[in-house]
């Protein structure tokens, strides 16, 4: 390196050596950098070498390898729904009336057997009203055959004494057969008369058979106004307001069991012949670490719609659990040859997945497909091929097209 001065008499620059001093310490400086240069190459990385011929540096990248091929792996399916409670129950009314009270809110804890809504139906209050009163009509009258029957057997009693002696004197010639006959007729008829009391009582025991049936219906008919909880649960919802009219078949409340819930999956129709019960899964509800799950029911038809198959696996007891989570199903189909490339070859930038082939001593980038994660490799669908060597380990300093060294 050199200066100029103005040569004395003339006023041009004249070069003069650099003091020796500063030229030291650059050659110093040099040496540092090139020492870091090869110590990063080392450990595997970027190397810069000089091209022969031109002295320009050239990048050169240090590192391993690995040779794609086939490899076993588990084949499995995916399927998703939502999380169900195991019982769920629709509280509708059974008979019309205007809701008086409905005592719970949504989201509230309830027994069995607890109060859940009241229905005031006039027309029911009257029904029963009328039962009670035309089974008492029927329990009188069953007083009155009772009283007529002890009657008619007292005149049979009469007519049989009567006969009884008419039948010693006719007997001696000093009663005539006409009036024989006329006392047997008596008896007739008065055991007629017993008959008809006997027949009289049995219609009217009919009857207050008739009557108790009539009470107990209306009995029930009233207890359909007051609704109750079948089993201890949650309300989920609530559709019943006071003042509203509460219409047979039409839902009031909606109750789910405490504490029992299952995924209900969506199997599409390809995979449903492949689905039985007490298939193992892995579930996974909202983000959670899956947990081990068996199917254990399968709704015997397929959705017309979405053409799928609804397959219900219970589910172990999950703090805050909730009906209406999202869920995914997972469950093996045995094992099939792929081809896998490890998770350290991969660089992904958004949507695109990456790997980078060696190729003349070159690491070339390749667009690919992959799939799943398994042990730490993902499969290759499509990009690569069995026997292409791949870059492991890179990062973002590797390029397309750098010169490769392979590490040993």
């Amino acid at each position: 390196m050199r200066f100029s001065e103005k040569q004395h008499g003339t006023g041009q620059a004249v070069p003069r050596e650099r003091d020796g001093r500063e030229v030291n310490k650059m050659d110093r400086f040099i040496g540092v950098l090139t020492v870091l240069v090869v110590g990063l190459a080392g450990c595997g990385g970027t190397k810069v070498a000089k091209e022969a011929g031109t002295g320009q540096a050239v990048p050169r990248w240090v590192g391993r390898v690995e040779v794609v091929g086939l490899g076993p792996a588990a084949v499995g399916f995916k399927a998703s729904g939502v999380v169900e409670a195991q019982t769920r129950s629709i509280i509708s009314a059974q008979v019309m009336g205007v809701v008086r009270q409905v005592p719970v809110e949504a989201g509230q804890h309830v027994r069995a057997g607890q109060l859940l809504v009241v229905i005031d139906s006039q027309q029911l209050t009257a029904a029963s009203a009328q039962a009670e009163a035309g089974r008492l009509e029927a329990r009188n009258a069953l007083v009155e055959t009772a009283a007529a029957i002890q009657a008619a057997e007292a005149q049979v009693g009469l007519a049989q004494s009567t006969r009884a002696r008419l039948v010693k004197l006719f007997e001696r010639k000093s009663l005539s057969q006409q009036e024989m006959d006329e006392t047997d007729a008596r008896l007739k008829q008065a055991e007629a008369g017993v008959a008809m009391a006997m027949a009289k009582r049995a219609q009217v025991e009919a009857r207050i058979a008739q009557a108790d049936q009539t009470v107990a219906a209306a009995s029930t008919q009233q207890s359909y106004a007051r609704l109750t909880a079948p089993f201890a649960g949650v309300v989920v919802e609530k559709l019943a307001q006071v003042g509203s009219m509460a219409v047979p078949g039409v839902p009031l409340l909606a109750i789910e069991s405490a504490g029992g819930y299952r995924a209900a999956l969506q199997v599409d129709e390809k995979l449903a012949s492949g689905v039985r019960l007490g298939l193992p899964l892995r579930v996974s509800v909202e983000g959670r670490e899956p947990v081990e799950a068996r199917v254990t029911e399968i709704v015997p038809s397929l959705d017309a719609t979405t053409r799928s198959l609804t397959v219900k696996a219970n589910l172990p007891a999950l703090a805050g659990l909730r009906s209406g989570a999202f869920a995914i199903g997972e469950w093996s189909a045995g094992q099939k040859d792929v081809l896998t490339v490890a998770e350290s070859a991969v660089r992904e930038n958004g949507q695109l997945q990456m790997v980078f082939v060696l190729d003349g001593g070159k690491a070339r980038s390749r667009m690919v497909s992959l799939g799943e994660v398994r042990g730490g490799r993902r499969e290759v669908l499509t990009g690569l091929k069995a026997g292409e060597q791949v870059a492991i380990g890179v990062t973002e300093a590797l390029v397309d097209g750098v010169e490769f060294e392979v590490k040993q």
